[in-house]
This record gives C-alpha cells, structure tokens and sequence, in this order.
C-alpha cells in the first residue's frame, strides 16, 4: 500500500469510527418516552366535523408511509381500521384520564389524548386487552388482531405492512437521544415537545455500567444546573461551561503525573535532538539504531520519564469523552432551548447544512470555527513549544533522517487527530461543541503554564 492510499484508509477508518462512537453509549429512552415520540409522529386521523357530515384524512406522516407502502407492493388497510384504532385510543386514554369539570366533553377528550393518547403504542405484549403496560407496540399489535376480527382481516394490516409501518415510524424518532431527565416534565424543541420520564441511577445501571457510572452523573450534573440557572439557553450554556472545567479539572488531577511526563519530554527535545544528532546514520545502520534507542531511554530514566505516559491520557480520556458525548446527546434540558437561535441538542452539521444566514446558522458556523482553531492549537501548541526550545538551545547541524522521520511520524499523527476532531465535531450536539472548546482553552492554557514552570526549573539548573 502506496502513503497516499495508506493516508486515505487512515482517513477512512476515522471516519467510519465517528459512526461507531456515536453508538458507544446506550439511549436511556424508555419505552414510554418512545411512545411519546412515536405518538407525536402519528396522533391519529384529522377529523373534521361540519354539520353532521365528519370527514377523515390522513396525517401528512401516515399518508407518507401508506404511500410508500403502496409504491413497493404492500396491502394497505382500510381507512376504517385507522377510524376504529382512533376510537380505541381514546377509549383506553379516558379510561386513565380524570375528567375536568371545567371542560366539555370534547375538551376533556383532547386533553385525554394530549396526555395519554401515547399508549396506542404502549400496552402488554401478547395481551388479551389494551392496558397501560410498558411494553412497545403491545397495544397496537392487540387492537391490530382484535379489530381486524371485527371488520374483516381483508381491511386490518397484513403482517408485512404491520411491520413495514413500524419500521419506518421508529425510523423518525430512532435518533433522538434526548431521555436524560431528573424530573418527569415535557422537553425538546417548541413544537416538538415530547413528555420525559425522569430516571435514576438505578436505571442508568439497567443501561449498562459506563452509563451508569459516567453518563448518567454527568448528565445529572447537567441537568441539576439547567434547572437551577433557569431556562432560555443561557442557562443551559453555564451548565454546559461548568461541567466542562469539573469534568476536565478531575481528568487533569488524575492523568497529572502522566501529563507531567508528557510535558518532561517535551522539555528534553533539545538533549534529544543532541543525542539524534551523534547518530546521523541511525535510519538505516542497525547499531547507531539500538545505541540511539539506548541513549534516549537512559536519558528518560535519567529524569524519570515514562515514554508510554501518553497511553495512560489517552487510556483516561476516552471513555470520559464518550461519556460526556453521551451525557451532552442525552439531557433533555439542554434539547429544550436554543441560545441564539441554535438548539444546544442539535448536530452542528445539520445546523450549519439548514436554514442559511439565519441566526442559528450564524451561532453553529461560528461555533465550528471557534473549536475548529481551539483544538487546531491544542493539538500543536506543546510541538510547537518544543520546537522553540530546540531552536533556541540546539545549533544548525545536518538533518538527521531517523529524527526526520519521528518528527514526520508525529506531525501525521497530529493532523490526523485534527482531522478526526473535525469530522466528529460535523456530528456533535452544540452543547458538545461548547465543551470541546472550552476543554480546548483549558488544555492550551496547562500546556503554557506547564511549559513556563519546567522551563524556570530548567534554567535554575
């Protein structure tokens, strides 16, 4: 494999495993947050009264997967089983539903399928009766079968349609995260509300251990300042600022003799470059090879350097950024707002591919940038700090080819690092890209204040 091929595949794979991140976390969604979501795709018909003529028409989303369904072959039911599914619907609501005294009888039925009318997709698997379990689809498969005995299985959903309309339905909601909540309350964007069962540690747990031992506290923590800041966007956004500086202060306390070390050897680059220079032919002799390797182990053991330190970071660091993606993706507080018309919920990708020149757009765009140069210089400020100290301390010799080599090692790793940053961030929720930035500013900040200290040490030397 030729390096431009090997770049691509590299390449690639980051790509492929953005994909593969974004599903490291399991969706604390319940069944009953589901049928929220799913009732908010298909509510039932539109009814209209006019005398004593009532007239039906289908949904814009049920009209679409009937239309579908038709276009690829499938038996579509008769517009008289979605009728008779209405009907049981908001029998089985008010059946839970305490009637208001102030509301007529057509008010308390809108409130009653406002509140209740979810569990048309809730109920009991392979019951006998429509009830208030908490299994999906209970219902709808019962009333599927028992109405279909009522007006005719010729006119109720075939097994393939039944199962085609479930498919594309769960397709409309299967990407919403947002189920992290501490209190049952309605949540996500205007218009889109959706009702959201709150959740406890003992469920984060049911969800898996890094869920409940990471996602859940930190989406908790999220959560409680939301609340406690207010709503409006701002709110959420010092949620968001604090939870950032708690979370990264507690990686820095435990990766600190690691970062230590890192920064230890950056700080030796000009005796490095020293020791490379003794052997220029290091590339290709075998023997300058294993003495150069033994000089720059001696040289780490001299000051107590771990060269493998930098395993350990990364080690740390990654489950806690997927804990933190899923924490961001999955509170329902921060889908609840928008600061400056940007839904902190919503992908910067999307929201920077919609609606052009509109404020959300401004917020997204500048956003991406803002993190994009943030991490661009956390990824390179301790290179090139180490470079200045090279120059500063090394003379011009001649180029040595193995240290060439490493260095070229090293700038391609951190390009790509950069580039994988970039192309997750296209999927991040915004709350994510304001803590990438700010995790950015803080890791550039300890980079500076690490380099003045062990450069004073140095000089006292």
């Amino acid at each position: 494999m030729n390096k431009k091929n090997k770049r691509l595949f590299t390449i690639g794979g980051l790509i492929a495993a953005v994909f593969v991140l974004s599903g490291c976390t399991a969706s604390f969604c319940a069944p009953a947050d589901t049928a929220h979501m799913l009732y908010n795709e298909d509510s039932g018909l539109i009814k209209t009264v006019v005398g004593s003529e009532t007239t039906y028409v289908y949904n814009d989303n049920l009209k679409s997967i009937i239309d579908k369904a038709e276009d690829q072959g499938f038996a579509v039911p008769a517009q008289t089983f979605w009728i008779r599914l209405d009907e049981e619907v908001l029998a089985l609501a008010n059946n839970y539903y305490t009637p208001s005294t102030d509301l007529n009888a057509e008010e308390n039925n809108k409130e009653a399928l406002k509140t209740l009318g979810y569990l048309k997709f809730l109920g009991t698997k392979n019951s006998s009766a429509a009830s208030k379990g908490e299994d999906l689809w209970g219902n709808f498969d019962y009333w599927v079968y028992s109405i279909g005995q009522e007006i005719g299985i010729e006119n109720a959903p075939t097994t393939d349609f039944k199962a085609f309309y479930k498919t594309e339905l769960t397709k409309k909601v299967s990407a919403y995260r947002a189920c992290i909540a501490i209190t049952e309350g309605q949540y996500g964007p205007e218009g889109e509300k959706i009702t959201v069962t709150a959740k406890d540690w003992g469920y984060a747990f049911s969800r898996g251990p890094v869920e409940g031992l990471l996602v859940y506290p930190i989406a908790a923590f999220v959560e409680t300042l939301s609340i406690s800041f207010g709503a409006g966007g701002i709110g959420q956004v010092w949620a968001i600022l604090i939870v950032t500086v708690v979370v990264r202060t507690l990686m820095i306390l435990v990766t600190l003799k690691s970062t230590v070390s890192q920064q230890k050897m950056q700080a030796l680059q000009p005796e490095l470059a020293k020791i490379q220079q003794k052997f220029p032919n290091s590339n290709t002799n075998q023997y300058e090879k294993q003495a150069l390797a033994n000089a720059q182990m001696a040289l780490y053991k001299k000051n107590n350097i771990n060269p493998l330190s930098s395993i350990l970071v990364m080690f740390v660091q990654f489950p806690i950024f997927i804990s933190v993606w899923g924490a961001m993706t999955g509170s329902a507080s921060l889908a609840s707002d928008a600061v400056l018309g940007l839904n902190l919920n919503s992908q910067l990708g999307s929201a920077m591919m919609a609606n052009f020149f509109t404020p959300g757009w401004w917020t997204a765009l500048s956003l991406f940038l803002l993190m994009a140069v943030a991490q661009f210089i956390a990824t390179r400020i301790s290179q090139w700090l180490a470079k200045g100290r090279v120059k500063k301390d090394v003379a011009k010799t001649t180029s040595n080819p193995a240290a060439d080599k490493q260095q070229s090692q090293m700038k391609m790793m951190t390009w790509f690092m950069f580039i994988m940053i970039i192309v997750m961030s296209w999927s991040l929720p915004a709350a994510m890209g304001v803590y990438w930035l700010v995790g950015a500013l803080i890791s550039i900040a300890q980079a500076i204040i690490t380099h003045v200290i062990l450069e004073k040490k140095r000089l006292k030397k």
